[in-house]
């Protein structure tokens, strides 16, 4: 499959400033998922390990990067979820599985906050991710504040809001490894979400996103570097469109849970 998209021009810098950042999804906690997509990516010269990545006693998550943006795939290892979203541990422990919170990013987290808090909207943040590692000896601060929505209605997802503390010497790079950019994966800047298309749906988009365009095909959403369209669903569903300036590499597409990712 492959959607074309209509870019948006003449919208304000806001709107325009915003991208794909990053995708969490949840997982059973069972190795041999880890290793068949570690397998599935490496068919379409993705690098990913999946024994890297933060956690603690609690949670660990793997990250499949691309570029700066990249997959979180978390997997609960205790009911308590040793530091992670709470909310999202009490989902995971409900029996929801696959895509959880679909972030973007932007520098004008503030703003977007007073917003949506102003529209009457029950946000929560902006905040600091933080959480123990080391026994619990050493609280650890990652250099980004998050804004968390409430989940989109008639689903288990989130739509949220990500801005990044100023990183002047490149700090972060060294951390986001193995990194399919050195496969010519330049980034993803085109994504689709499926969603059941209620009323009460068709409002929070509106809401979060004001600016979207309303077409025959659904919502389009002006990213930075393309678009992000919302679309009629029967069920949660997200594609995640990279863009591979080599051609030397390998084409094709994986799938974990309900989220894909097309290169």
């Amino acid at each position: 499959m492959c959607l074309q998209y209509t870019r948006v021009r003449g919208y304000p810098a806001h709107v325009m400033s915003l991208n794909v950042d990053h995708v969490v999804l949840h997982i059973d906690d069972r190795p041999e998922l880890l290793a068949r997509l570690k397998a599935d990516l490496a068919a379409i010269d993705v690098p990913f390990e999946p024994d890297w990545g933060k956690g603690t006693k609690g949670f660990k998550a793997a990250n499949i990067w691309i570029g700066r943006q990249y997959f979180e795939i978390v997997r609960i290892l205790r009911p308590d979820g040793g530091g992670w979203v709470p909310q999202w541990v009490a989902r995971h422990r409900e029996g929801q599985r696959g895509l959880y919170c679909l972030f973007l990013a932007t520098d004008r987290l503030g703003a977007i906050a007073d917003r949506l808090r102003d529209g009457g909207m029950p946000i929560q943040g902006p905040e600091r991710i933080t959480f123990r590692t080391l026994f619990g000896l050493i609280r650890k601060s990652m250099p980004w504040r998050v804004l968390y929505l409430p989940t989109v209605p008639g689903t288990g997802i989130e739509i949220g809001f990500i801005e990044y503390d100023p990183d002047p010497k490149d700090r972060m790079k060294a951390f986001m490894v193995p990194n399919a950019d050195e496969t010519g994966l330049s980034g993803v800047p085109d994504a689709a979400l499926g969603l059941p298309m209620s009323s009460a749906t068709r409002a929070f988009v509106d809401r979060v996103f004001p600016d979207a365009v309303h077409t025959k095909d659904g919502i389009e959403v002006p990213l930075r570097d393309g678009a992000l369209r919302i679309f009629d669903a029967a069920e949660v569903q997200l594609d995640l469109f990279a863009r591979r300036d080599d051609e030397a590499h390998r084409r094709g597409a994986v799938t974990l849970e309900n989220v894909t990712l097309r290169v």
